[in-house]
């Protein structure tokens, strides 16, 4: 019998090329690092896939050794919705739209509260990446055993 240790959970955000690619990006990452056997993935509530991942997020994540280069943009109705044991979403309005128009249940939902840095400088994207990073290792504890 297959063991099943390919856990997904998903990060969540709006257009999908700032927040929740830096957070995917990041949490495997550091899952990598720490062992950690969940796989993390991301979708946009409003958008379509295949849009490139916004400059700042990729120069952002470059300066802590992470590259975003090539990453590209995922629509909700892409993402396969029912693979995920988790959703974070960025904001209580992902959550909100998750439950309202994918029937996600609350429980599987968790709110980061991460602001949108879209059209911010680079000082914005930096600030937004160092609060998923702290997000992200407050996430990584719950799936260490």
């Amino acid at each position: 019998m297959m063991q099943k240790d390919n856990r997904t959970i998903a990060f969540v955000c709006t257009g999908n090329t700032c927040r929740s690619p830096m957070a995917e990006a990041i949490f495997n990452d550091m899952a990598e690092k720490n062992g950690v056997c969940v796989r993390a993935e991301s979708f946009g509530i409003a958008t379509s896939t295949g849009l490139p991942v916004s400059e700042n997020s990729v120069i952002a994540c470059k300066e802590i050794g992470i590259d975003l280069l090539g990453k590209a943009s995922t629509a909700v109705a892409d993402a396969g919705i029912e693979k995920y044991e988790k959703f974070y979403c960025m904001s209580q309005s992902h959550a909100k739209m998750l439950m309202q128009f994918f029937l996600v249940q609350p429980e599987k939902i968790a709110v980061l509260g991460i602001s949108d840095p879209y059209g911010g400088d680079i000082e914005v994207y930096r600030h937004c990446r160092d609060e998923i990073v702290n997000s992200v290792k407050e996430i990584l504890k719950a799936y260490e055993n």
